[in-house]
């Protein structure tokens, strides 16, 4: 007997296979979606979950890497100004950053095909994420009939303006490494070193900005990513919803394995107001 293990996920808890796998596909069957639209749509979406996964392990090695070398890092004293220091720059940290990013950019252009699977690949077939997310805004325009236009409006305002920093940041950053523009993004800044100061040691590690570590702003945008991607996929999930249904969305942690999204009769409206608050119904329905 064949057992087949389609994803394993290493993420703390298993997160991306509980928030886009598990809970994206099982809103499919409360939906105006036929079996062969079903079947279509999972594969997409397994491998949605796949790029989510290969961002997510070229962050955590970087991790990994930036505290290994700091049990090894050169401690500069600050009281031996003369003192003999080696300085190690270091590949490992460069080369995650740039596959982080090259994973970043790749999630995306799958995101961008995956509505394909619900809309027809006649409809919806684009070959990338494009110009930062706009060539998806003018097809999801050219896409809808006159009656539904205003959708897009809502795409645009309650999913894509959300996340259009993030993901402005994150391309221009994969184009400096991928095409060498603006001179690309220097190796000398992936380093980790020691200063000793008054008997205490303060790690020097690469940083995005002033202010920020790259390890903070990595998890940052993975996290943000998988929320972009949830986004996306349940407002074009939404297109196809039962009459007297809507999706209810309801904030969770970053890390939390729960997704914020419910797909509820609207019956039922009243309860989960009360019971989340200040959260509310989405867009979509």
């Amino acid at each position: 007997m064949l057992r087949q293990e389609l994803f394993y996920d290493l993420t703390p808890n298993g997160l991306i296979n509980q928030r886009i796998v598990t809970a994206l596909y099982s809103f499919t069957e409360l939906l105006e979606l036929t079996t062969q639209q079903k079947e279509d749509f999972f594969r997409p979406l397994l491998l949605q979950a796949k790029k989510l996964l290969a961002v997510w392990i070229h962050y955590d090695r970087f991790r990994q890497e930036v505290e290994r070398l700091k049990a090894e890092a050169p401690v500069y004293d600050q009281s031996k100004p003369g003192e003999h220091f080696a300085l190690r720059y270091s590949q490992e940290l460069w080369l995650e950053f740039d596959e982080f990013l090259v994973q970043y950019k790749s999630s995306l252009d799958y995101l961008a095909k995956l509505p394909g699977s619900l809309l027809g690949r006649q409809k919806w077939n684009p070959s990338t994420f494009g110009d930062k997310g706009k060539r998806i805004l003018r097809l999801f325009r050219n896409v809808l009939p006159k009656s539904k236009k205003k959708m897009a409006e809502d795409f645009e305002r309650d999913v894509f303006a959300k996340h259009r920093d993030d993901i402005e940041d994150i391309i221009d950053a994969r184009d400096q490494f991928t095409h060498l523009l603006a001179g690309g993004i220097s190796f000398e800044h992936f380093t980790v070193t020691a200063v000793k100061k008054d008997e205490q040691i303060i790690y020097k590690v690469p940083m995005w900005n002033s202010e920020q570590t790259l390890i903070d702003f990595m998890n940052i945008a993975f996290h943000n990513h998988l929320k972009f991607c949830e986004d996306f996929i349940v407002f074009f999930l939404g297109l196809f919803m039962r009459p007297k249904f809507g999706f209810f969305h309801a904030p969770v942690p970053s890390d939390s394995t729960q997704s914020p999204w419910h797909l509820i009769p609207e019956a039922l409206l009243p309860v989960y107001l009360a019971k989340y608050g200040g959260a509310q119904p989405s867009k979509t329905d």
